[in-house]
């Protein structure tokens, strides 16, 4: 199917963007132990609705894995879709590629006959030699992570539970910022380590914290830390954000965010 992630939330004035481009990384597949797609003629659909997509010529793609699907639906912006099966070995994944028949807006003509795969219905990708997790990179997003002197206060359960002036801001194109503090400058006693691991494909694995209300219950995931973020990110490790929502309040230099 081509159902997308749940996005995060984005900020109210973010236009809206739907546009085609090229990679020019080596992008891969792998599933059932071997590479069934490979490429360096890779487009890339990407939109502030959707996550993005990889689209491969038909040519770079193992043939000899796709079996027709019955399957067939209307795609948002792409319109007809139609879909195969995907084996390898004793491997079988229902629907897992796709592709668009014949797009109706004349910017997406491109995309038609490219074979797209349903994320996490094969097992790996790859641009060039590195792994990539959840979803495809957005070639323009970008993260800028800065030191601040700004002064971050989150309140939660009707207490002040972390007051820092020397925050790490992270801008992320499109999203609300966030603001990673010290662990020193936050009140660890209101916190409990979770279970929760989740992985974004720009920061790596992140590890949450529950926050513990006055009753001692546990409001989940309140808050979150990068231990060993990916190279790219050495600024946020160790460092701990607070979802707003799952808190009273923040406040930057003394104004609600």
């Amino acid at each position: 199917m081509t159902a997308q992630p749940k996005l995060q939330p984005r900020e109210a004035t973010a236009p809206k963007l739907i546009n085609v481009l090229h990679s020019p990384k080596r992008i891969r597949v792998k599933f059932g132990g071997r590479v069934i797609a490979d490429s360096r003629n890779v487009l890339v659909l990407r939109s502030n609705h959707f996550l993005p997509i990889y689209f491969f010529p038909l040519a770079a793609v193992d043939q000899s894995v796709l079996k027709p699907s019955k399957q067939g639906q209307q795609h948002a912006v792409g319109g007809e879709t139609k879909y195969w099966d995907i084996e390898a070995g004793d491997r079988r994944a229902a629907d897992a590629a796709w592709s668009f028949t014949a797009p109706p807006d004349e910017n997406l003509a491109p995309l038609a006959g490219r074979v797209a795969f349903t994320w996490n219905l094969v097992d790996q990708w790859f641009e060039e030699d590195e792994e990539v997790f959840v979803h495809a990179r957005d070639p323009y997003a970008r993260i800028d992570v800065l030191q601040s002197s700004s002064h971050v206060e989150v309140w939660f359960d009707g207490e002040l539970i972390a007051d820092s002036r020397r925050p790490v801001l992270l801008f992320e194109t499109h999203l609300p910022t966030r603001f990673y503090l010290p662990p020193e400058d936050v009140r660890l006693d209101r916190l409990r380590a979770s279970l929760t691991r989740t992985r974004c494909p720009y920061k790596g694995i992140a590890s949450y914290w529950s926050g513990v209300l006055k009753d001692g219950s546990l409001r989940e995931d309140i808050a979150w830390s990068y231990r060993d973020p990916i190279a790219e990110m050495p600024k946020i490790k160790g460092l701990i954000a607070f979802y707003p929502q799952a808190v009273d309040r923040i406040h930057l230099d003394g104004q609600p965010v």
